[in-house]
C-alpha cells in the first residue's frame, strides 16, 4: 500500500504520521509492526511547478486513493 503526502517540513510531518497525529491508518499499521519505506521527491527536481500537482499525479500513479492510505485524490489549489 502507498501513502502520498506533501510537506515543506518532511521530518516533522513524518513524525506526526508515526505518532498518531497524521493519517490514522498509516499510524495503526506502523504501530502494529508493518514495515515502511520512505521516498522523498524534491519539487525542485521533479519537473512540477507545485507540490499540489506533484502530489495529485503521484497519488494517481500509485493508486494511493483507491488502494492505498490516501483519503483524497490530492489538493486542488
Amino acid at each position: 500500500m502507498y501513502y502520498v503526502g506533501q510537506s515543506t517540513r518532511v521530518v516533522g510531518r513524518l513524525i506526526q504520521h508515526l505518532t498518531g497525529c497524521g493519517n490514522g491508518d498509516v499510524y495503526a499499521d506502523y504501530k502494529y509492526g508493518d514495515d515502511f519505506e520512505l521516498n522523498v521527491v524534491s519539487l525542485r527536481e521533479s519537473g512540477y511547478d507545485s507540490l499540489d500537482a506533484l502530489e495529485r499525479d503521484t497519488i494517481a500513479a500509485y493508486d494511493a486513493y483507491g488502494r492505498g492510505y490516501n483519503r483524497t485524490r490530492g489538493n486542488r489549489n
